[in-house]
């Protein structure tokens, strides 16, 4: 089955070895920085197959959580998002 972009995100965060690039800045509350939005984008086009894949890109599908309630932006920070129902 293909795997969704926030399972691939939650999937980062749980691995220790990508704590440089993305890391939890609240884990009970589900929010989480993008400390290099270019690698995490870059490993998320390789993953599907899409090796023009950039933060650009990445962030539209982002947006597009919003309006599903998956994932929201945390206003006035940068690179800074939570899941709406923390795993």
């Amino acid at each position: 089955p293909a795997i969704h972009l926030w399972e691939f995100l939650l999937d980062l965060l749980a691995d220790g070895r990508y704590s440089s690039i993305i890391s939890w800045t609240n884990r009970e509350s589900g929010e989480f920085k993008l400390l290099n939005q270019e690698e995490v984008a870059r490993r998320w086009g390789h993953l599907k197959h899409r090796p023009g894949m950039n933060y650009d890109k990445l962030s539209r599908a982002l947006r597009y959580y919003y309006q599903k309630g998956i994932i929201k932006k945390v206003h006035g920070q940068r690179l800074v998002y939570k899941f709406c129902n923390p795993p």
